[in-house]
């Protein structure tokens, strides 16, 4: 029906025959202003007013939750298009008190063409708590609620589904931008009943995320079969979790995707490379001296390098490479090469060169250069994996080379990978071969001029391969499972033979390193207090070595075992200490007996004095032993000795030896102090 029918409304000359006419409570309300125009007396009860001009001083507007305005804007928009009427349950607020009946509501015009609401109470029983309430939440929710005839055609909106999908909602198919899950929907309700789906949907806003839940109902109103829709609106939420999957797949730092990415942007470029008979080759690129970048100039300034790393990458892709960070200073880089081309040697070239990056600062000059191994796919192999372990294999080998080199992966280096698989497969018969044995390097006191501790170190002696480094077959350990059954062969050794060399005379106490995995094992300290109590070793005499970052970042767990180690009287020293230093506020709040300066910041003394110089100072603050790793020369041994480095450790004082063996310097070096005293005396 046009709106131009609507019956007019005069405030001035209508009162008399409304007054006449009806006998309800009956009101007229301007739902622009806001305001009561008119009432008769039976709304003035209803709305507890004295007189219809304090009722019409009353602005209503400015207590209207949002909700019920948008309500009322939708009965007027009706209004101007139809003439349409509504009965609802209303709850009224006059004076504050609730009040709630069933309101017939229809459209009049005023004088100045605006579409005003005619309202009319219509008496009824008592009508209960949770009806009015239910019927309060329908319209104040912000979900969208809305009712539909089987085939799809709308019966009812409530106002956030009407709000939401004016002008777009006469059918629920035209909703869906996909048609698929408009489908999903109906298949799930005809097969359970009721659905959940979450899907784009068009909007009076536009393409919104909206969760879905359906179920199939009868019309309360005509009992004939319908769908009940309640929507809620997840699109924040969805571009929230697009942002966090974008976070999550890229390096916040340089912007590179990240190691999660390496295998799906490898798996896109080897089947182009595939289909076209094209070659990928796969970069691994590590800095050289990155931890000296960081210890010298602070990590902002090691930060501030590894973007432009990423940027000098970025600007060698040609128009199908990708740049990744994979972690740290290490990143990845897979090239395309086409059929018949011989450009990685050639990019590989470049990267030597565009890497290469001069740092200057604090009175000091580095350049930072990167060590490059690359394979080829799918000469290497034809997976991420596989390539990527190939790739860093050559780099190993470039490193071991020198700084600033590349290698790519050659059959030298897959028998050396061999060699690995086929330790990892000996591992697990070593220990009960008696393969493993347990030598001992000598800590020198610098203030007593004698050894006062060794080192236990784990020795392989492999029937095939002879004695295996501990750098190579320690980390097969812990990738094998076998490092928990290797440490504690290791601490019953050290114990028994702390007791045999206490009973000889020889005090000295022993230390052992102890992994991640055993420190992470609950019933790790009650394995060590039985191995005390089997071999009657003293536990102040065993000081286990662990890392600093297990310290500072161990689980609950690790921090248990190691107060369950120092009730048994047991020392904690933190091994390779120099690169992590920054934590030490954290450390030091931990009971930690003696600090192990790593042996690469010895090594590279005098050069980096003021680095070393630094980490004594810390240490000193913390009220620890100091024993400097890595001493192979008198000079260097006097460096450390006059800086305040309590024990020495190194070649120089001897190499990690057998028990015979040491046995053997440490009761020389009792006689010779035995000498020297009576000397003295």
């Amino acid at each position: 029906m046009s709106a131009s029918i609507l019956p007019r409304f005069d405030p001035a000359t209508d009162n008399p025959w409304l007054v006449d006419r009806l006998s309800a409570a009956v009101w007229v309300f301007d739902i622009d202003l806001g305001c009561v125009l008119w009432a008769n007396p039976a709304a003035l009860a209803v709305w507890n007013a004295d007189t219809l001009e304090e009722l019409r001083a009353r602005r209503m507007k400015e207590t209207m939750s949002p909700a019920v305005l948008r309500r009322l804007q939708q009965f007027q928009a009706d209004f101007r298009a139809s003439n349409a009427q509504f009965t609802e349950l209303w709850t009224l607020y006059p004076r504050g008190v609730p009040k709630t009946m069933r309101v017939r509501f229809g459209g009049v015009r005023l004088p100045d063409d605006r579409v005003a609401m005619l309202c009319e109470g219509i008496p009824e029983g008592a009508i209960e708590p949770e009806v009015v309430r239910s019927t309060d939440a329908l319209l104040h929710t912000q979900m969208m609620i809305t009712l539909h005839r089987q085939d799809g055609s709308t019966l009812y909106l409530n106002p956030a589904a009407r709000s939401a999908f004016e002008g777009r909602a006469e059918r629920l198919l035209d909703r869906f931008v996909q048609a698929e899950d408009q489908l999903r929907l109906q298949e799930a309700l005809a097969r359970h009943g009721e659905a959940r789906v979450t899907a784009r949907v068009y909007t009076r806003v536009g393409i919104r995320w909206h969760e879905l839940t359906a179920r199939n109902c009868l019309d309360p109103a005509s009992g004939a079969p319908s769908i009940l829709i309640s929507a809620t609106d997840v699109s924040s939420l969805k571009e929230a979790e697009a942002v966090a999957q974008d976070m999550a797949h890229r390096d916040s730092m340089t912007g590179l995707p990240n190691r999660l990415m390496v295998e799906p942007l490898f798996n896109r470029l080897s089947t182009q490379a595939r289909a076209s008979g094209a070659t990928v080759g796969v970069f691994f690129i590590d800095l050289d001296q990155f931890k000296v970048i960081n210890d010298t100039f602070g990590h902002p300034h090691g930060d501030s390098l590894l973007r432009e790393v990423a940027r000098r990458l970025l600007a060698l892709r040609g128009a199908d490479d990708i740049a990744l960070r994979l972690g740290g200073d290490e990143f990845l880089f897979l090239a395309l090469e086409a059929r018949g081309e011989s450009r990685l040697e050639l990019l590989a070239g470049e990267m030597l060169q565009r890497l290469a990056i001069p740092v200057d600062g604090s009175g000091r000059h580095l350049v930072i250069s990167p060590s490059i191994g690359v394979a080829r796919f799918p000469e290497h192999g034809e997976d991420a994996q596989t390539l990527l372990r190939h790739a860093d294999w050559a780099m190993y080998e470039s490193r071991a080379r020198g700084f600033g080199q590349f290698r790519i992966f050659n059959d030298r280096l897959r028998v050396r990978m061999e060699r690995q698989v086929q330790l990892l497969a000996d591992l697990k018969e070593a220990d009960a071969r008696g393969q493993f044995d347990v030598y001992y390097q000598p800590r020198h006191s610098v203030a007593e001029r004698r050894t006062i501790a060794v080192e236990a170190l784990a020795r392989w002696h492999h029937p095939l391969h002879g004695t295996v480094p501990a750098s190579e077959f320690i980390p097969l350990c812990e990738r094998s499972g076998v490092i928990n059954a290797l440490g504690t062969f290791v601490l019953r050794k050290a114990m028994q033979q702390q007791r045999n060399w206490q009973e000889m005379g020889l005090d000295v106490a022993i230390s052992v390193n102890v992994s991640q995995q055993q420190l992470s094992d609950p019933g790790f300290a009650a394995l060590v207090a039985h191995l005390l109590a089997e071999t009657g070793c003293a536990g102040n005499r065993i000081e286990l070595e662990i890392t600093e970052t297990l310290l500072v970042e161990g689980k609950r767990t690790v921090h248990e075992n190691l107060d369950r180690l120092r009730a048994l009287d047991m020392r904690i020293a933190i091994d390779d200490f120099g690169t992590g230093y920054s934590n030490l506020a954290r450390l030091s709040d931990t009971e930690i007996h003696c600090i192990k300066i790593d042996h690469s910041l010895i090594a590279a003394l005098p050069r980096n004095a003021a680095i070393v110089q630094t980490v004594i100072a810390m240490c000193k603050v913390m009220r620890v032993a100091i024993v400097a790793e890595g001493v192979e020369t008198q000079q260097t041994a006097n460096w450390v000795s006059r800086h305040g480095c309590d024990e020495l450790q190194g070649y120089l004082y001897g190499k990690p030896m057998p028990a015979a063996e040491m046995q053997g310097v440490l009761t020389a070096e009792q006689g010779t102090l035995a000498v020297a005293d009576k000397v003295q005396e």
